[in-house]
């Protein structure tokens, strides 16, 4: 099984220190609203009945810090096309994105009651926001923003938000010396919400960030403590960094080329492997040596 991501434009309302996009200059309304239209048409040339029938994931930059109106209804157009040609039709596709969570939240509201008003069950929405502890926000009230909107989602949907956090050297410091406790974060910040743990993709804004990327030694340290104390989490990890390489491929890679038949497949740096085990290079993160995470976590768990 497989889900189609479509990257939509590198448009964001934040500069996060660790900023992961590879696209990183704004394009303009006009290119914006290409794209819209190219993935559309795209949507007739995917086989959402048997290879990619875990869905599509929509991602940015920031997709849902739209305030031009003609935009809006252009990706609402989108969205409309997904729900009738992908999500309708078959029984377990989903739809599938993440937002920093830096903004009202009315358009996004707006995207997922598309959803419901076409009778789709929330169970078939996987809706995430991203956090952080140190590098995203500029301020501690761009944090309690996020907060938040993720409650208010959660709330008004009765929905069980995933909240992404990268894990960094910082945060696993934090969650070793006891400092950031995962059981009060979840049943006191965002309750009824689920705090999922994502490995750190390399950094496109060329900043070295001194406890970004994690030693061995640590990971597999709070790897064994994760998998103690909070198994869920622990496996959600897990399966988050095994899907994150075989499971997602991109939709459209050229977007603007006029060529909507294009297939879905993997980006080049998940196809680049390691000549050692084959797995992505994206998985030798550590800081301290070139060995693959991946291997280190399949062969712990």
């Amino acid at each position: 099984m497989a889900m189609v991501q479509y990257p939509l434009w590198p448009n964001c309302c934040n500069e996060c220190q660790f900023c992961l996009r590879t696209e990183r200059i704004p394009i303009s309304l006009d290119r914006q609203i290409k794209r819209i239209h190219n993935i559309r048409k795209n949507l007739d040339f995917v086989d959402w009945k048997d290879t990619f029938k875990d869905g599509i994931s929509l991602l940015g930059g920031e997709i849902y810090f739209i305030t031009n109106e003609t935009l809006q209804n252009e990706f609402l157009l989108l969205i409309d096309d997904i729900i009738e040609k992908v999500i309708k039709p078959y029984q377990y596709t989903m739809y599938s994105t993440v937002t920093n969570g830096l903004y009202d939240p009315n358009f996004l509201f707006k995207v997922v009651d598309k959803f419901i008003d076409a009778g789709i069950s929330t169970d078939r929405l996987d809706i995430n926001f991203s956090y952080d502890l140190k590098y995203r926000f500029k301020s501690q009230a761009d944090a309690q923003r996020v907060i938040n909107n993720i409650n208010t989602f959660h709330v008004k949907y009765n929905y069980r938000v995933g909240v992404q956090m990268i894990l960094t050297q910082y945060l696993i410091d934090m969650i070793l010396d006891g400092i950031f406790k995962i059981e009060e974060f979840e049943s006191s910040v965002v309750p009824g919400n689920f705090l999922a743990f994502l490995y750190p993709h390399p950094i496109a804004t060329g900043i070295k960030l001194s406890d970004f990327n994690f030693t061995r030694d640590s990971l597999l340290k709070v790897c064994q403590f994760l998998k103690e104390n909070y198994p869920a989490n622990f496996e959600a990890f897990v399966s988050s960094c095994i899907n994150s390489s075989r499971f997602k491929y991109t939709g459209l890679i050229d977007n603007e080329s006029g060529n909507y038949k294009q297939k879905p497949k993997l980006t080049y740096d998940k196809r680049h492997k390691n000549n050692k085990c084959g797995h992505s290079t994206l998985y030798q993160c550590y800081s301290d040596c070139d060995r693959c995470m991946l291997c280190d976590l399949l062969n712990f768990y």
